[in-house]
């Protein structure tokens, strides 16, 4: 970390040898940085990562209202004493908070301030500075920023969604929390996801199917049907049409369907069996299922809000197995073969028997959201059954091992 004059005089940082702010005109920087983030600033909290020498965040102080309140989460200790000597009084201004990563609430406060916003602010170049040091909440953040960008890119489909899903004759969520619920809340529920290990458990599954609740990711349900395990719902929230080949040839099954408000109409459309709609957003609905950008999120905070003590997580890899990343019913639902793309952007993450898988950017993101809120549900057992990668907060052990272990108890 390094301390230098800008061109214009006042005090920037290299970091790493990589600028946090310009070397030119961090002020001028910093009120282009408030332009391009204009429409969150006008809101009572707002939400921002990334502290940095404080510049942005006085831009941002000259836009609001004394009732607004800023919640600045920075990981990096680094850049909080450095902002300290060049920003004092940022530390003491009243409509200010900042958290940082010595905290131990740390995440959870992130995760509780985020679901009262549409929407966070991320100064990238302070994001950069924890890329090696924590990885977890650089993909979290980094994974979120780059799902923002794919929403704004599909803006016209998901919204042509949700208002062809919201006047359908759906039920609420809530409908169906209530009924799982009252019925069969002593069974632990099982979270079934389309990673390979998945077919090394199906037969496993079959033979013990009542002593479950089950709830499927609308890719695994293939998989699963194919075994003569019918689950109790299916949860999609990808809004593309592809999404409906998950349910073809199940569309009167008469499982109960869990879809998003923005999930694929042509799924929703095709499917004859009971419809779910579920909402993410605060606001939209007595009950708010959070979905982290990732169906399995979703499926799990459904199991939470049903009452759930006890959740197995199954085919939930994260990562390549014996290069393949979904299980053998992938062709027959998408119609193409499941083709590992080998890049540079590839990454690899520690499995749960230490060894080290490869993996993508958008795999390590929904680990972290799972982790996040696994952390968030101290109360709860989580049990990864998964043959992928390590899942923090999880207890890992084979299916086997928890039916002898844990059923027999």
């Amino acid at each position: 970390m390094e301390l230098e004059k800008s061109k214009t005089g006042v005090l920037t940082m290299r970091y790493n040898n990589k600028y946090i702010h310009s070397k030119y005109d961090p002020i001028k920087e910093s009120e282009q940085f408030v332009v391009n983030n204009i429409h969150f600033i006008k809101n009572n909290i707002i939400v921002i990562y990334g502290l940095g020498l404080g510049y942005h965040i006085n831009c941002i102080l000259n836009y609001i209202t004394d009732g607004t309140k800023i919640y600045i989460f920075e990981w990096n200790k680094d850049l909080i004493e450095a902002c300290k000597m060049v920003n004092a009084d940022l530390f003491i201004e009243k409509n200010i908070k900042i958290i940082s990563g010595t905290q131990k609430d740390f995440y959870e406060k992130l995760s509780s301030y985020l679901e009262k916003v549409n929407d966070i602010i991320v100064h990238k170049p302070s994001l950069e500075t924890i890329s090696e040091t924590n990885d977890k909440l650089y993909m979290l953040i980094k994974g979120y920023l780059i799902t923002k960008q794919w929403i704004k890119d599909n803006g016209s489909l998901l919204e042509e969604n949700y208002i062809y899903n919201s006047k359908i004759n759906a039920k609420s969520i809530k409908e169906l929390i209530d009924d799982f619920t009252q019925v069969n809340s002593h069974k632990p529920y099982i979270i079934v996801a389309a990673g390979p290990s998945l077919d090394f458990d199906l037969d496993l599954l079959k033979e013990n199917r009542e002593r479950f609740n089950i709830i499927s990711v609308g890719s695994a349900l293939r998989s699963l049907m194919n075994k003569g395990i019918k689950p109790d719902a299916v949860v999609i929230i990808d809004g593309k049409e592809i999404v409906k080949n998950q349910l073809r040839d199940y569309e009167n099954s008469g499982i109960s369907l869990c879809f998003l408000s923005t999930a694929s109409r042509w799924a929703v459309e095709a499917y004859n069996g009971p419809r779910y709609i579920f909402y993410n957003s605060v606001g939209e609905d007595e009950v708010i299922i959070r979905t982290g950008k990732t169906v399995a999120v979703a499926a799990i905070d459904i199991a939470l809000k049903s009452g759930a003590q006890e959740i197995i997580l199954l085919g939930q890899d994260l990562a390549f197995l014996e290069n393949k990343s979904h299980t053998e019913t992938f062709e027959a639902t998408y119609g193409f073969k499941d083709v590992i793309r080998k890049s540079g952007v590839n990454k690899f993450v520690k499995s749960i028997d230490g060894k080290m898988l490869e993996t993508t950017e958008g795999y390590l993101y929904f680990k972290a959201q799972i982790e996040l809120i696994i952390n968030e549900s101290k109360s709860i057992s989580f049990i990864n059954c998964s043959k992928g990668a390590l899942i923090d907060g999880a207890v890992h052990m084979s299916l086997s091992q928890y039916l002898n272990n844990y059923i027999k108890e």
